[in-house]
C-alpha cells in the first residue's frame, strides 16, 4: 500500500479544482501588498458607506476606485478582504504546523516508547481531549490579547498559540497508534538490533511511514482552524483588542463579517465577500482530504 496515493486523487476532478482554488487563494496572499489597491485600515468619512462601483442609482453612487464599495469608516471592501485572505492562509499555516509538529513528536515518543512515557503521555492526551477545546482556546485568546500580552503583540499570534495549545492532541493520538503498529515490523526490529538509537529509529524508520497521517491530518484541519476564526471573529473574539478596540494591524475574514453584520441594509458584500472565501477555501481542503483519504483506504500502489 502507497504512503501517498497521488496518483488515484489525481484522477479525480475534485482534487483538481480545490488546488486550483487553493493555488488563486495562495497566490493572493502572497502578493497582498501588491494587488491591495487602498491602505485597508485608511478611513475617509467623506467616502463612507459607498455602495459597489457598478450601483449607479441612489443618494451615493458607487466609484470605480472602490470597486466593492466602502463600509461605516470609508474603508475599502475590496482590500480588507484581500487582507483578510493573507491573515487567514498565514493562520492556518501556521497554527497546522505548530500542532502538527508537537501532536507529531509526542504521538512518536507515546508509541515507540511505551511503558511509563505512554501512560503518562496517553493520560495527558485524555485529559486535554476531556476539554472543551474551543472554550479552552477562547480563554487563551482573551488572557493572552487582553491581558499577559503587550501591545505589539500580533492578532494572529495570540490565535495560534491559543489553537496550538489544543488542537495537537488528535494528532498525537493517531500518530501513537501508527506507532505502535509499524515499531513491530521487521525493519524497526532490525534497526534495533543493529544498534539504532531511539532518534535514529524515530526520525528514519517511523516518521516517514507516519508521515501519511499527518498530511491527511493537517490538510482536514486547516478548514476547521478558518472555520474557527471565522467563528470567533463573528462573536467579537477574534483579532482586536478588546479592551481598547485597536486592531493590531489585522484584518480577517471573521472580522469583516462581524463588523459587516450592520451594513447589510446598505452593502451585503461586506458578509458575502468574506462568506465565499471562507466557503472556497474549506471546501477546497475538505475535497483534497477526502480524495486522499480514499486513496489510502483502498491501498493503491504508485
Amino acid at each position: 500500500m502507497s504512503l501517498f496515493p497521488w496518483r488515484r486523487a489525481a484522477r479525480s476532478g475534485r482534487v483538481w479544482f480545490g488546488l486550483a482554488v487553493i493555488l488563486v487563494l495562495f497566490l493572493v496572499a502572497a502578493l497582498t501588498p501588491w494587488i491591495s489597491p487602498h491602505d485597508p485600515y485608511a478611513s475617509s468619512f467623506t467616502q463612507s458607506r459607498l455602495p459597489p462601483a457598478w450601483v449607479q442609482g441612489g443618494p451615493e453612487p458607487g466609484m470605480a476606485e472602490f470597486p466593492l464599495g466602502t463600509d461605516r469608516a470609508g474603508r475599502d471592501i475590496l482590500s480588507r478582504l484581500i487582507h483578510g485572505t493573507r491573515t487567514a492562509v498565514v493562520l492556518a499555516l501556521t497554527a497546522v504546523s505548530l500542532a502538527a509538529l508537537i501532536g507529531a513528536l509526542m504521538g512518536l515518543v507515546a508509541g515507540y516508547m511505551g511503558g511509563a512515557a505512554d501512560t503518562w503521555l496517553t493520560f495527558l492526551f485524555d485529559t486535554l481531549q476531556s476539554l472543551p477545546g474551543i472554550m479552552f482556546m477562547v480563554m487563551i485568546v482573551l488572557i493572552f490579547r487582553d491581558g499577559l500580552a503587550p501591545t505589539w503583540v500580533n492578532g494572529v499570534l495570540t490565535l495560534v498559540v491559543g489553537f496550538a495549545a489544543v488542537g495537537w492532541v488528535s494528532l498525537a493520538r493517531l500518530v501513537r497508534v501508527s506507532t505502535q503498529q509499524i515499531k513491530v515490523r521487521p525493519f524497526v526490529e532490525a534497526a534495533v538490533s543493529l544498534g539504532g538509537s531511539p532518534w535514529h529509529i524515530l526520525s528514519r524508520h517511523l516518521l516517514p511511514n507516519v508521515s501519511h497521517v499527518i498530511v491527511v491530518w493537517v490538510i482536514n484541519t486547516i478548514p476547521a482552524v478558518i472555520l474557527l476564526e471565522a467563528l470567533l471573529g463573528y462573536v467579537g473574539i477574534g483579532v482586536t483588542r478588546a479592551v481598547d478596540g485597536d486592531e493590531f494591524g489585522i484584518v480577517s475574514w471573521g472580522g469583516l463579517i462581524f463588523s459587516g453584520r450592520s451594513s447589510l441594509s446598505f452593502n451585503p458584500l461586506m458578509v458575502i465577500g468574506p462568506s465565499v472565501g471562507i466557503l472556497l477555501m474549506t471546501m477546497s481542503f475538505v475535497l483534497l482530504a477526502d480524495s486522499l483519504g480514499e486513496g489510502q483506504r483502498q491501498g493503491v500502489e504508485i
